[in-house]
């Protein structure tokens, strides 16, 4: 390199070194102020987190009352007539979502106008209807699913019985639900 300038004047190679040094310390200083930047964020973001989590386990724990409607208030909200295929296929979908693998077999046997099995004394409107379910399936385990998916109905159910036999194939569940209607003439 050359040591004099075409103006004849010394050129010095130590500012170069000096504004390299600076410039390397400033990005270094960036990157550890950044590093500290992203540290405090996560630290915030852990408190927040755990703020939440205590929240969410305070949530869990307050159980909320639960409120049971008296069947006179009930009555207004219930069919007045019973349709089995709309009954039917509410029953097929619930198997349905139930996700059995293999039902071996699914008999459905109505009984209508049958007498309340309720102990209390209820309106002489209120009609029942008798469902029985015969399921024979390969995963037991999913019976209460299917419960589960029964119970979520808009329709009003009442189950029973729920009997399950164990077999070397699976499951047999006989299960013995009522639904209800309002028979306004």
């Amino acid at each position: 390199m050359r040591k004099y300038d075409i103006f004849g004047k010394r050129i010095s190679q130590v500012k170069f070194i000096y504004l390299l040094v600076v410039v390397f310390l400033l990005g270094i200083a960036g990157y550890f102020g950044v590093i500290n930047l992203q540290e405090n964020r996560l630290y915030e973001l852990e408190q927040q987190e755990k703020q939440i989590q205590r929240q969410i386990d305070l949530l869990l724990q307050v159980e909320e009352p639960v409120f049971y409607e008296s069947i006179d208030e009930l009555l207004p909200f219930l069919p007045q007539s019973f349709d089995q295929y709309v009954v039917n296929n509410e029953l097929t979908e619930v198997l349905n979502e139930s996700s059995f693998v293999d039902v071996i077999d699914y008999n459905i046997v109505y009984t209508s106008n049958t007498s309340s099995p309720f102990a209390e004394q209820l309106p002489a409107t209120m009609k029942y209807v008798r469902i029985s379910i015969n399921l024979n399936v390969s995963e037991p385990l999913k019976l209460l699913d299917y419960i589960d998916n029964l119970l979520d109905l808009n329709r009003m159910y009442y189950v029973q019985t729920f009997n399950v036999s164990y077999t070397t194939d699976g499951a047999l569940a006989q299960v013995v639900i009522y639904t209800f209607y309002n028979q306004i003439n």
